[in-house]
Parts: structure tokens; sequence; C-alpha cells
């Protein structure tokens, strides 16, 4: 089994994707990708109440590619909670979490770097408390605005203390392909050294990998040319985590 034929991290037009799930299939066909994860948002209970019943309209059974119908929410607030109830999180077939827009509007985004990355790694910490949740999605995602806080920012013994929330609770940490568009204002050099040194605290840690596009269209399907170089690097290329069920024997 090859890791990288599995994409666990796409997104379609059921939330804010370019492409319905036909396309995505035809796509992961075109790319030789074996098996994906549809992972729509989630922001709210009700998005979650359309979402699965988005997915409960697809005939999968006529797809010739497997796939998982999951979800990508979000931390409602610092707190590290869910944005959706953990009864319906949990009808989903692979829940994905970030810290990303909900929670940074809720920050005061005036207070010193060091407060808001304090905050933000707590909140990390506190995210782990959900067993709903499998996958943390492209962790660290701050550099852009509002925040416009640099991995520097995050010294190792705060990032180990996160490691080791990860691994207590068994979360994974996904290293996601675009994770660089997080961090347009540094170069590009800069962001993958500070990447890669939070990617080895994590692994020293012992917590899994995963790997995904987080595509918002077709063509992103299955392109994963940086995860493969950073997992390669990191020595994880063979022991990325991906769902049984979407392995065919």
């Amino acid at each position: 089994m090859n890791p990288f034929d599995y994409d666990l991290h796409t997104h379609t037009a059921f939330s804010d994707g370019r492409s319905p799930v036909k396309d995505m299939v035809n796509a992961a066909l075109a790319n030789d990708v074996k098996g994906f994860v549809l992972a729509d948002h989630v922001f709210s209970n009700e998005g979650a109440e359309k979402l699965l019943a988005d997915y409960a309209g697809c005939n999968r059974d006529a797809s010739p590619v497997p796939s998982l119908f999951g979800c990508e929410t979000a931390v409602f607030d610092e707190s590290g909670v869910p944005c959706a109830r953990p009864e319906l999180l949990q009808k989903f077939e692979l829940v994905l979490m970030d810290c990303n827009g909900i929670l940074f509007r809720k920050l005061d985004t005036t207070q010193y770097p060091e407060k808001l990355r304090d905050i933000l790694c707590e909140t990390m910490i506190r995210a782990c408390d959900h067993p709903e949740v499998a996958i943390m999605a492209h962790p660290f995602n701050f550099g852009l605005a509002p925040l416009n806080l640099p991995l520097e920012l995050f010294d190792n013994a705060h990032v180990e203390k996160i490691a080791e929330a990860y691994k207590a609770k068994g979360k994974i940490f996904e290293i996601m392909n675009q994770m660089y568009f997080w961090h347009g204002n540094a170069a590009f050099a800069d962001f993958h050294r500070e990447y890669m040194r939070i990617l080895r605290i994590f692994k020293a840690a012992g917590v899994k990998f995963s790997i995904g596009s987080d595509t918002h269209s077709c063509c992103g399907m299955g392109c994963f040319r940086w995860s493969q170089r950073a997992a390669t690097e990191l020595g994880v290329e063979n022991d990325l985590f991906v769902p049984q069920v979407l392995i065919k024997e």
C-alpha cells in the first residue's frame, strides 16, 4: 500500500469547493488516486445536518474509487470545542478539525504576538479532548492576516506541549500540501525549515501523520508534491495514516 495513493482532505461543491462529487471521482481516476475522503466544511449543527443529507444523496456504490463521507469542522472558540455537536460529528466517517476563521474572528488581534501564540497553543491542546475528531487539519496555520504569526514564534517548548497532547489523545497531524499558503509572508525556504522543525518535534513525541491536498476543485485531487517531500525528509513516508476501509486488498 502506497500512502500517497490516498487523498484524505478534499472539498466539493457541497461546501466551498468548485467541483461536484462526480468530477472528484473522475479526477481520482485520472490521477490514479486509489481512495479519498470528502471533507467538506462543517461550521454549525445545521451545516452538519445539511452535509449529511447531501452525502445521503450520493450513489457511492456506483463509484469506481472508494471514498469516505467525512467533514472538516473547526474549533468554535478558545475552548477548542468543535462547531458541531459530538453526536452529529460521529455520523461522519472521518472528522478533521482545524483552528481557523471562526476562532480568529473571536481573538483580540491587537494583543502582543506572544499572547496570541499562548492562546492558540492552549486552544490546540484543548482541541485534542474531543474523541470524534481524528485528524487535526493543517496545524499552525497562523501566518496570514488577521494573526500574522510566524512559525518561529512557536518555539520548541510550546510545540512540545502540543505534541504531548496529540500523542496522549491519539490525534493525527496532517501534513497538508498547501501549508505554505498559510505562511505566504515568509520565504518558502524559511517556511519549510521551520515547519520541518515542528514536524520533527511531533515525530519525536510519537505522533502519527496523514497527508491531504485540501483541494477545493477536481484539478488538485492527489496533489502531494510538497507533502511527499516533507514526509520523506521526516522519514514517515511509509508510516502515514490511511483509513483501512479505503484500502482495497
